[in-house]
């Protein structure tokens, strides 16, 4: 057994506690601060904690020294990027290496624990974070090269740090040139004129193979060759008196590049043109009230055309003779019936004349004759109903309706025939079809608040005289969300079990609840939420009922303790809760079981004088107690035997004692006491070993010699 700690032992061992004879308590070792920081860091743990409780006096070799030892180094210290910022493929990163080695008494306990660093000072145009595949920079647009070397990287906890360097290439620097004119070529007509066009001359800084800054403008230099004139970028050609075509050239050459561009022009020879007709008068003769068509004049109109050369119409005469016409659509008209009318104008006839390619056309009115009014009548009543909108916001709000009434009126003429001629006005009467949370006043209805998600909708009703209309107004549903509480009834986000190690049923509960929220106002209504469970052990059986997370513990047969934690995560929300459940380590001792295949402590064997061999067998095993019972399970216990006789070979095959014991030549008997010695438990068994004596016979020989 371990010897029990003392104040002044602790302190020795591990720096930590106060100086004294007495014992300290798991609770008051736990309780001890650690001391330093990084790698001067000392603190204290227990190994088999579990094993005792709060107030209990713990073994000195079950405490414990902490300390932490780091590495905190890098595969490269410099990263190199070309200009456009990408990194040399032999360095895309710096391969940080930041861990911490926990210690037990200065030896390693457990596996390296990563450890966290900041970097400080990186240079604005290294763009991405330590934690990216690799590094990149930003474009170096600069003609010259950049690096960095204050960029420090500190490890949390240690303080370690270290310095890296970024370097980037100078930017590449190339010239494009721009050079184009527009139009290429040009047209003139006979009469020539004046055109321009326009060019584009610059130069263009490639910096990295890309655009950089304003382009800038280049000069360049003019000649006009053939029937061409002008400066800058206009072009002249004058008025072409010949039958023949003529044509000249603009040449433009770019300063710097010496390229030439060329703007053609060509010119169409002279033609005779003629002035459009000009025409007047023209009659044509009404159609009678009963009807009929004109399709031609009755008065021919008078007319006239002047010529000239190259687009002029004036300088060579003026004709008045030798045109031709045709006629647009014939103007018809139908008998005026009773319709009161003057003499009213019913078409327009045309009259199209043609002269040496030239048309004019010209328009008569045609008239009709007069027709008188006799009186009116009326149509039925129509009813309309409109509103200023057709849609209502959730939150409630009103809209306006505008109902109306007409009739048409005809007026009649002798002929019996009639037409259209205005109409009166009424005003209808409003109802609806009484949806719950509408409200009709006059022409305004009014809608309160839906608090339903569903949208609803009022039909209001305009009646007059027989006649109606109606309108749909729709109000949109609420808008819901919900508020979502989630937490262990203590108020926290996690809760923890701890099962006895024969196994146990605890439970921890939780409140889980959400609260609607109708057009941004939460209400009073809550509503029950459900979860579900994650990480449950194979050794527990987690389960939830109602508000109640229950952990029901097999017995752990196991001397090690075990633990896991459960999640509890709201459904709708995905909010979670924790539970850390722990079992205790099982205790566990043995039954032994040890006697003679006849159930006793000893046992008996014969011998024959001569000599021979018997055996007797015996049962030994143990059986497992877990927390206190006895299991199913069986193990083979081997046993050790003393006190064999001389005479006798006694050993053991399995479960079977043999006494090969050697012929007793002598008279008398013997005996020896065997014991067997369960090997564990130390239990004893005894075989009593006995031989009968020999018998002797004696021949007796008497001679006489």
């Amino acid at each position: 057994m371990g010897e029990i700690a003392t104040w002044s032992a602790v302190k020795t061992k591990v720096g930590l506690g106060k100086t004294g004879n007495d014992c300290p308590t798991k609770a008051e070792l736990l309780a001890l601060s650690s001391t330093g920081t990084g790698e001067n860091y000392v603190g204290l743990e227990l190994s088999n904690a579990s094993s005792y409780g709060n107030n209990e006096c713990v073994k000195l070799e079950d405490i414990h020294k902490v300390t932490y030892k780091y590495t905190f180094t890098t595969r490269y210290s410099s990263v190199s990027f070309d200009a456009l910022g990408n990194p040399s493929s032999s360095n895309q990163g710096f391969g940080f290496i930041s861990t911490k080695q926990k210690y037990w008494d200065g030896v390693a306990n457990g596996s390296e624990i990563t450890v966290n660093y900041v970097i400080s000072n990186k240079p604005a145009w290294v763009a991405n974070h330590p934690s990216a595949p690799s590094w990149t920079a930003s474009e170096n647009l600069g003609l010259t090269s950049r690096s960095d070397s204050n960029t420090l990287v500190t490890q949390y906890e240690s303080g370690k740090t270290f310095k890296l360097t970024f370097t980037q290439a100078a930017a590449s620097q190339s010239w494009s040139y721009g050079w184009s004119v527009s139009p290429t070529s040009m047209s003139f007509g006979a009469t020539g004129g004046t055109k321009t066009f326009t060019v584009t001359s610059y130069k263009q800084e490639l910096r990295n193979g890309h655009n950089y800054g304003n382009q800038i403008a280049l000069t360049y230099t003019r000649a006009n060759s053939g029937s061409v004139s002008g400066s800058g970028t206009s072009v002249t050609m004058g008025n072409n008196t010949s039958t023949s075509t003529r044509s000249g050239t603009v040449t433009l050459t770019q300063a710097e590049t010496g390229k030439k561009l060329t703007v053609s022009c060509s010119q169409s020879a002279g033609y005779k043109s003629y002035s459009e007709i000009t025409a007047s008068g023209g009659a044509v003769t009404d159609i009678p009230a009963s009807g009929g068509t004109r399709s031609s004049f009755s008065t021919m109109p008078s007319y006239s055309q002047t010529w000239g050369w190259n687009g002029s119409t004036t300088g060579g005469g003026t004709i008045t003779s030798g045109a031709s016409i045709s006629y647009g659509t014939a103007v018809s008209a139908g008998s005026l019936g009773t319709t009161v009318k003057s003499r009213t104008q019913v078409g327009t006839l045309t009259g199209t004349l043609s002269l040496n390619g030239k048309t004019k056309s010209v328009s008569v009115p045609v008239y009709q004759a007069a027709n008188e009014f006799t009186g009116y009548t009326y149509g039925s009543w129509s009813v309309s109903l409109t509103a200023s909108s057709y849609t209502i916001g959730n939150t409630g709000g009103s809209v306006t309706l505008y109902p109306s009434a007409s009739r048409p009126r005809y007026a009649n003429y002798t002929s019996g025939s009639n037409t259209r001629d205005g109409s009166d006005s009424a005003t209808p009467s409003l109802s609806t079809n009484g949806t719950s949370g509408f409200s009709l006043s006059g022409t305004t209805l009014r809608a309160s608040e839906n608090t339903s998600t569903s949208s609803r909708s009022i039909r209001v009703f305009a009646n007059y005289d027989g006649a109606s209309d109606y309108v749909d107004i729709t109000q949109g549903g609420a808008s819901v969300s919900y508020n979502y509480y989630f937490y262990w009834n203590g108020a926290g986000a996690s809760e923890s079990i701890h099962h006895a190690a024969s196994g146990d049923t605890l439970s921890k509960t939780f409140i889980s609840y959400k609260k609607k929220v109708i057009n941004g106002s939460e209400t009073s209504d809550t509503y029950d939420v459900g979860v579900n469970l994650s990480g449950t052990p194979s050794w527990s059986s987690v389960t939830v009922s109602g508000k109640t997370v229950s952990s029901k513990a097999s017995e752990n047969t196991e001397e090690s303790s075990r633990s896991a934690t459960v999640t509890v995560t709201q459904r709708e929300s995905g909010k979670k809760l924790t539970l850390d459940i722990t079992q205790g380590g099982a205790s566990v001792s043995y039954n032994y079981y040890f006697y003679w295949n006849g159930a006793g402590a000893s046992e008996s064997i014969h011998h024959a004088a001569s000599g021979d061999t018997l055996s007797k067998t015996f049962i030994s095993y143990k059986k497992k107690v877990i927390n206190g019972s006895e299991t199913s399970d069986t193990y083979d216990v081997g046993v050790n035997l003393s006190g064999t006789p001389s005479w006798s070979s006694v050993t053991v095959s399995g479960k079977t004692v043999s006494s090969k014991a050697s012929e007793n030549t002598e008279e008398s008997s013997r005996s020896a006491t065997v014991t067997v010695t369960q090997r564990e438990s130390g239990k004893k068994l005894t075989l009593d070993i006995t031989q009968g004596g020999a018998t002797i016979i004696y021949e007796y020989v008497f001679n006489l010699v």
